[in-house]
């Protein structure tokens, strides 16, 4: 069947729309361009005009210059987040601009994209088990906008070890002393080589948050933060060239930066380095976010207390004890077909970011005997150590532990 073709009035309704786009699009881009490049003439021009011309030679970027030849991948990204906060309506993917290199195709690629669909609630906590009934608590972590409260602790709900964090609204536990047992010298065929041999730790008591931190207690982080262009790339932003860009779970939005459509905020923030989730834990716990390159003070569990708040003291094979893993228990990707020879997730890079096997962090998954969440499947977690292959297998491993382990420290 032929399509019809447009009447004279639709095509000068679409010519205007795409008119108006690509204004937009070269005002946003000329001006970034003229501020990395300290191009002030060209800036003034931009910001001052009363009509803006794309045409206008002096710019930067013409409607056909190859945007590629002045843009780096790094700026590019934002150049596609920024984009994203003119067009709130659709979704701006760095690719998109990779792939239409110029003011004039981007701005039609950008005309043809469907509309997004509004953030997911809260209540819609998981595309991973289909099949399982979860269990969702109150989610207690702050989302929107304000100031941000000093850092302090409350109890909460008549329980001596329960505590509410203000700047966050995290509620962590306060974990008993122990001298813990840490590792694993079981022959189990999932253990790993670097998991033994077993060692005992003596553990002071520390806080530990419940659960992970959520993409829009992230997002908070970022807007009161404001870190730049290079600390966000440190943090939680990608190379262009990577593939996992099509699952950065944030974006820059009217109102800065907020969590992508369609996916839900209290999904567990993912794809942050080391020093993003170091920076965050210094930021809610009042300390200078900006020293997150050194662990000299790090508010991140170390390994053995994080391992001792997984599964408590004893050597058990799960927090829930030793009884088989199954998917109302904890959440992991059950496709089999998903994974490599050595065990790591290679398919889901094709996998819609709203359609990732992830679960709310306040779902009753990975239970610990504490009572933290997420401490099985789900996401990765930071820990503060630095990793060695052969740590515990020399002599001087096991006298830092000693040492260590014997200083009383206070961590999340």
């Amino acid at each position: 069947m032929l399509e019809e073709e447009a009447s004279p009035e639709m095509q000068k309704k679409a010519q205007d729309v795409l008119e108006q786009v690509m204004q937009k699009v070269s005002r946003v881009l000329n001006e970034r361009v003229a501020q990395d490049e300290a191009d002030a003439p060209a800036l003034g021009r931009i910001m001052t005009e009363p009509v803006y011309n794309p045409d206008d030679e002096d710019l930067p970027l013409r409607p056909t210059d190859n945007i590629l030849l002045r843009r780096d991948s790094r700026c590019i990204i934002m150049d596609a987040f920024e984009l994203g906060r003119e067009f709130p309506e659709v979704e701006i993917d760095p690719r998109l601009v990779f792939d239409n290199p110029t003011i004039e195709s981007l701005s039609q690629a950008i005309v043809d994209l469907p509309k997004t669909q509004r953030t997911k609630s809260v209540e819609s906590a998981s595309t991973a088990q289909p099949g399982v009934t979860l269990t969702s608590v109150a989610f207690t972590q702050i989302t929107g906008t304000g100031e941000m409260a000093p850092c302090s602790y409350r109890p909460r709900g008549g329980e001596a070890s329960r505590y509410y964090r203000s700047t966050d609204g995290m509620e962590s536990i306060l974990l008993p002393a122990s001298m813990a047992r840490i590792g694993d010298d079981t022959n189990c065929p999932t253990a790993r080589e670097n998991e033994g041999p077993s060692h005992v730790v003596e553990l002071s008591s520390f806080l530990m948050d419940i659960e992970p931190v959520s993409l829009g207690a992230y997002a908070r982080f970022l807007n009161l933060t404001q870190p730049s262009q290079d600390e966000l790339f440190d943090f939680c932003l990608l190379p262009a060239e990577d593939a996992r860009c099509c699952h950065i779970p944030l974006t820059l939005g009217e109102e800065g930066w907020q969590v992508k459509p369609g996916v839900p905020p209290n999904w567990p923030m993912i794809l942050v380095s080391w020093y993003g989730a170091n920076a965050y834990a210094l930021w809610a716990h009042g300390e200078d976010w900006r020293s997150y390159k050194t662990a000299s003070k790090s508010f991140l569990p170390t390994e053995a207390q994080w391992e001792y708040a997984a599964r408590g003291p004893e050597t058990m094979q799960f927090p829930w004890g030793n009884d088989d893993a199954t998917p109302d228990l904890l959440n992991v990707c059950w496709d089999a077909s998903t994974y490599d020879s050595k065990g790591n997730v290679t398919a889901h890079v094709a996998t819609p970011l709203e359609e990732l096997p992830l679960v709310g962090v306040n779902v009753l998954m990975g239970v610990s005997p504490f009572g933290l969440r997420g401490m099985a499947g789900n996401v990765w977690q930071w820990c503060r150590d630095t990793y060695h292959t052969n740590f515990y297998m020399c002599t001087e491993g096991h006298e830092k532990v000693q040492r260590h382990w014997k200083r009383h420290w206070k961590g999340q």
